[in-house]
């Protein structure tokens, strides 16, 4: 199954920068001159328009009366899938191996097929695309393992351990775990990187490995080098 185009990103969350800044926070103490310069910690700004399983917009803010299934980032166009905490597809316990077949996008190392633990789909990230693909989520049909940079977006900084870092105006039911990206490590094509919910934090793990995914949905499309940019770093 080949991997849709993405998004041309242009989200404004400034994780990143602010990570740098909660660390010089911490060290300040043990400097000897100079904290008084560090920066104050710039709150993040989440522009989301929460969306119901058809795909029309939920002007609900309580999640357990009006449950929403989606979200979209109205800074960069990407929709996510929003997790429930009954089992189901949808579910925050269901973990999933990396698995993509195409060697296109799969960074040289395909996976490992059918290695988490879920229900709804076979237990790894191509079968759940597929499975939530064939459900229409939020009337789409497109939906994809995001790449890290897309995952990135919505990590909220302001969140310290044990997390998990991110909003939970919109992102109400969601474990301080780790959720698999589609970039391959490129030292190391066995691996792929993975946001840390619990630290906000990027690490590599083995594509053998169970994790938690979160699929996205891009309302606009990009083509050529921008397409491919992120399957290898």
């Amino acid at each position: 199954m080949k991997k849709p185009t993405r998004a041309s990103l242009t989200s404004k969350n400034p994780a990143t920068s602010n990570r740098r800044m909660v660390l010089l926070a911490l060290l300040c103490p043990l400097a000897i001159a100079g904290c008084g310069d560090i920066p104050a910690l710039t709150p993040p700004v989440f522009d989301m328009t929460r969306l119901n399983q058809d795909g029309s917009v939920n002007d609900g803010k309580d999640f357990a009366k009006q449950p929403w299934a989606c979200v979209k980032d109205n800074q960069s166009g990407l929709v996510w899938e929003v997790k429930k905490a009954d089992p189901g597809l949808h579910s925050i316990d269901n973990t999933y191996t990396w698995l993509d077949p195409n060697p296109d996008s799969n960074g040289g190392w395909a996976g490992t097929a059918n290695g988490g633990t879920c229900t709804g789909s076979d237990c790894d990230t191509l079968s759940y695309a597929k499975a939530v693909n064939a459900e229409k989520l939020c009337g789409f049909t497109d939906w994809y393992l995001p790449s890290r940079f897309e995952l990135n977006t919505i990590v909220d900084p302001s969140v310290f351990y044990p997390g998990p870092t991110l909003s939970k105006a919109f992102f109400p039911e969601s474990l301080p775990g780790k959720y698999w990206t589609d970039t391959t490590f490129k030292t190391r094509r066995a691996g792929a990187w993975v946001w840390r919910l619990d630290y906000g934090s990027d690490y590599v793990a083995e594509k053998s490995e169970a994790l938690s995914a979160r699929l996205a949905h891009a309302t606009v499309k990009k083509t050529g080098e921008q397409a491919i940019r992120s399957t290898l770093e």
